[in-house]
C-alpha cells in the first residue's frame, strides 16, 4: 500500500509539472468557432482542474452563523475561497492549511423589519493540501492505529 501511495503522489507531482496555467475562460470542451467536432480535454487538464485547491464558493450565512436564525441576511450567501477537489487517495481528504479572516458588510434585518448594516467575519481557505481527515490524525496522535478503509 505505501508504494501505491508513493506512485500517486509521483503522477500528481508530473501532473502539477506539466500544466501549462490556463484560464478557466479557455476551458471550454468545444471549439466553439461552429464547428460540430469536439475536442477532447487531455488528462493533465482534467487532473489539474479537479485536484485540490482553493475555489470560489458562495457559502451561506446562516451555515457560518447559525446562532443568527432570527434574522434576515442581505445577500444571504457571501463568495469565499474554500478548500475543493480531488486527492487522487480516497484516503485523504482537500484540507486548509492556511486561512485567513475577511471581514464583509451585510444587511442584517431584524425581526422588527429595520435593516442594518453589520460587519460579519468569514474563514477564507489561502492554501489547501490533501490530508489524513482530522479525527484519523488525533488517533494516530494519541497512539492508535487508524483502521484501513
Amino acid at each position: 500500500m505505501p508504494a501505491m501511495r508513493l506512485f500517486t503522489c509521483f503522477l500528481q507531482l508530473l501532473a502539477g509539472l506539466a500544466l501549462p496555467a490556463m484560464p478557466p475562460q479557455q476551458w471550454a470542451l468545444s471549439a466553439g468557432n461552429g464547428s460540430s467536432e469536439v475536442e477532447v480535454v487531455p488528462f493533465q487538464q482534467v487532473w489539474g482542474r479537479s485536484y485540490c485547491r482553493a475555489l470560489e464558493k458562495l457559502v451561506d450565512v446562516l451555515s457560518e452563523y447559525p446562532d443568527e436564525v432570527e434574522y434576515m441576511f442581505n445577500p444571504s450567501c457571501v463568495s469565499l475561497l474554500r478548500c475543493s477537489g480531488c486527492c487522487g487517495d480516497e484516503n485523504l481528504h482537500c484540507t486548509p492549511v492556511e486561512t485567513v479572516n475577511v471581514t464583509m458588510q451585510l444587511l442584517m434585518i431584524h425581526s422588527t423589519g429595520r435593516p442594518s448594516y453589520v460587519e460579519l467575519t468569514f474563514s477564507q481557505h489561502i492554501r489547501c493540501q490533501c490530508r489524513p481527515p482530522l479525527e484519523d490524525m488525533k488517533l494516530e496522535r494519541c497512539g492508535h492505529t487508524v483502521p484501513q478503509r
